[in-house]
């Protein structure tokens, strides 16, 4: 009932198809042991009779999730031996490495990804570091500044920066900022030997809160619906969302010869007029997917986006976060949101303190989807919760705020995990998977239940 062995490892390549980091890992390296075998605790193994992965020109290759669970997370703490092992078993990857990192990581699976991170269309406040060499941690802000036309400027002929960060809102339409960008990154990403980006802070919809308002250092131009509404002559007559498409889908499909994917932290697609096509790129970090606090049309909303990147076949990174380690049932209904919509190629990341923890659902093995991809999620509607049929099982979403019961149509095992939570200096996975026979189950508001035949 549940998958013993390790990794799942599968995607991208044959051609083009969270706020930064204030700081890094001081460069001493994670030190290593050994996986747990067998059992609840133990991740997915590459996935059969699926699409085998699409290879990057390296060799590694983003893996093809149909019948799997796969963990691609966060930025990676520093580690002892028996955790990196650990974490090199258990997840497909992680981002925000330095280059010595990663290579004792690959040592011990060189299937092992790991991300670049970089803001999308903004600079680093000149305070903020990101891996600039696959080395250093730094900022790239000293040469930036000397290019004045490349920055936003409001009326005032201020440079806008946001009010969340400081972060610097940068004029995508500029040419040689564009050249700059995608040559740096192109570097970034050969002296890290990353597997892609993920872009940050990607949405245009994010212009309205934090760079919108009438201080110093905002553009009140960009309030509201202006993004989507307003054209702007340093945009040569477009608004921010139709430049927005026509510099990234240039950029995503130059990283692409090279070889790189790029992924966009697109936020959760619940801007209600935010019509960007989030489809131009090879994928999408969908940071806040299934939040439980989404009135039930959003969710229906974001849900849908989620099935369309999927049906493409887009790399699809979806990552929450938990109160606690121990609320199970935000878990289970981040799992079994996942689990409504995944495809071939799409990750999952929750974590309550940082991205070193396990939980026992992950281990679950519902084997593949019984019925073809859907970009409906009414389509999926069931007795009042959203199912979705696989070989060994079933999961039942509920989004609403009241609890449902469902008949299931015969006798399944209902799983229940225990525990979960950081893995110790050890390595060892923590938690356990119970199951108990049952003809009915009742879903709690905004929670999921899975089952198995």
């Amino acid at each position: 009932m549940v998958r013993s062995g390790v990794v799942v490892v599968a995607l991208l390549f044959a051609g083009a198809c969270s706020s930064a980091s204030d700081g890094g890992p001081d460069g001493s390296a994670p030190d290593g042991t050994t996986p747990n075998d067998g059992g609840s605790n133990d991740a997915v193994t590459t996935s059969d009779g699926g699409d085998g992965g699409i290879p990057l020109p390296s060799g590694r290759s983003y893996p093809d999730t149909n019948t799997a669970i796969a963990l691609l997370v966060d930025q990676l703490p520093t580690m002892s031996q028996a955790q990196m092992q650990f974490a090199t078993t258990h997840y497909v990857g992680t981002e925000k490495q330095i280059l010595s990192v990663t290579q004792q990581l690959r040592a011990l699976n060189p299937n092992f990804l790991v991300l670049h991170y970089h803001l999308c269309f903004w600079q680093s406040a000149p305070t903020t570091n990101f891996i600039v060499d696959g080395k250093t941690w730094g900022n790239d802000y000293p040469t930036v500044t000397t290019n004045e036309t490349w920055f936003w400027h409001n009326t005032s002929s201020q440079r806008v920066a946001s009010s969340a960060d400081g972060k610097l809102l940068m004029n995508i339409s500029v040419p040689a900022f564009a050249a700059y960008w995608e040559q740096s990154l192109e570097q970034q990403v050969k002296d890290g030997d990353y597997d892609g980006i993920m872009f940050d802070s990607a949405s245009p919809a994010l212009l309205q809160g934090e760079c919108g308002g009438n201080g110093a250092n905002q553009d009140p131009r960009l309030a509201g619906t202006a993004a989507k509404d307003t054209s702007f002559a340093e945009l040569g007559n477009t608004t921010w969302i139709e430049a927005w498409q026509t510099w990234i889908g240039k950029l995503d499909a130059d990283l692409a010869a090279k070889g790189i994917p790029l992924i966009p932290n697109t936020s959760a697609f619940v801007t209600g007029w935010d019509d960007t096509d989030y489809t131009l790129t090879h994928g999408a970090f969908v940071e806040g997917f299934a939040d439980t606090g989404l009135a039930t049309s959003d969710w229906k909303a974001s849900t849908n986006e989620l099935l369309k990147l999927a049906s493409l076949d887009k790399i699809v990174i979806l990552q929450n976060y938990l109160s606690s380690a121990s609320d199970v049932a935000t878990r289970m209904y981040y799992l079994g949101n996942y689990l409504l919509v995944k495809g071939h190629h799409t990750y999952l990341d929750y974590f309550a303190s940082g991205p070193l923890e396990w939980y026992p659902e992950w281990g679950i093995d519902l084997g593949a989807p019984t019925s073809s991809a859907t970009t409906d999620v009414t389509t999926l509607a069931s007795g009042g919760v959203y199912r979705r049929d696989f070989a060994k099982g079933s999961v039942l979403v509920n989004p609403t705020s009241s609890p449902v019961t469902v008949s299931l149509g015969g006798t399944y095992q209902q799983v229940t995990p225990t525990g979960g939570g950081a893995v110790d200096t050890s390595g060892t996975a923590p938690g356990s998977l119970s199951t108990q026979s049952v003809t009915q189950v009742t879903v709690g508001a905004t929670t999921a239940v899975v089952v198995m035949k």
